[in-house]
């Protein structure tokens, strides 16, 4: 991802426009002015994602794209996204914005994930390992914290015969005094956490997982990734 296209972008945002237009108008004309700005505010959208910028993504994933007709919901939309724009300028005063933010936004650190990524084991394929690890980087960069959860959760379920174990409270219970109050977290904290969005039926009000729910895991996954490699590196 360029500044540049991002920056064209959001030039189009600024530029749509929809004060031309107003609810009084002809159907067709406001449909046309709609969609029009739809397709741009779309495109702008899913180029912040992109970045891997979690706070970015975050604030574009709560808009509504779906104006329908509705030029009312296009100003609406319109007005959402400036305040976007002005943050994205500003972080783009930064030359070494786009990379920093990509490597910012991982849930695993790029280079812990390049080591478990080269590692060939003769007892275990990793390649679904290293794969729930790319997919959690992905998703936590573009603030998809619900796949980012389960995901989580999915990869504390899928390594304990790493440890000779069964299940990860077994591999918690045996790892070093040091190293188990590391992993704690993600059995008594971050698992709950998964399973109160796996689990809870849907109900009249529902909450979802924010960057602040999952954030504070980083740590310990990270730790849990490194015992991996050290464990598969002394086969």
């Amino acid at each position: 991802m360029k500044s540049t296209e991002l920056l064209y972008l959001a030039k189009e945002i600024e530029d749509a426009p929809l004060g031309k237009c107003g609810p009084s108008d002809d159907p067709e004309k406001q449909y046309a002015y709609t969609c029009g700005f739809r397709d741009i505010a779309i495109r702008f959208i899913s180029a912040i994602k992109r970045i891997g910028d979690p706070d970015l993504s975050e604030l574009v994933s709560r808009l509504d794209t779906d104006i329908s007709d509705n030029i009312r919901d296009a100003h609406k939309l319109k007005a959402e996204l400036i305040p976007v724009i002005d943050a994205l300028r500003v972080e783009l005063e930064d030359p070494s914005y786009i990379v920093r933010a990509s490597q910012n936004a991982a849930f695993l650190d790029f280079g812990v994930f390049q080591e478990i990524k080269v590692i060939k084991s003769q007892q275990f394929d990793t390649s679904k390992l290293v794969r729930m690890c790319e997919e959690l980087n992905d998703c936590y960069g573009r603030s998809n914290y619900i796949s980012s959860i389960l995901l989580l959760r999915a990869i504390i379920n899928h390594i304990p015969p790493v440890f000779g174990k069964e299940t990860f409270a077994q591999v918690v219970a045996n790892s070093s005094q040091s190293t188990k109050k590391i992993l704690e977290k993600l059995q008594d904290e971050a698992r709950p956490i998964a399973d109160l969005h796996t689990h809870v039926l849907i109900r009249k009000k529902e909450s979802c997982p924010t960057k602040n729910q999952i954030e504070p895991y980083k740590a310990s996954f990270e730790v849990l990734i490194q015992e991996i490699i050290v464990k598969l590196l002394s086969e």
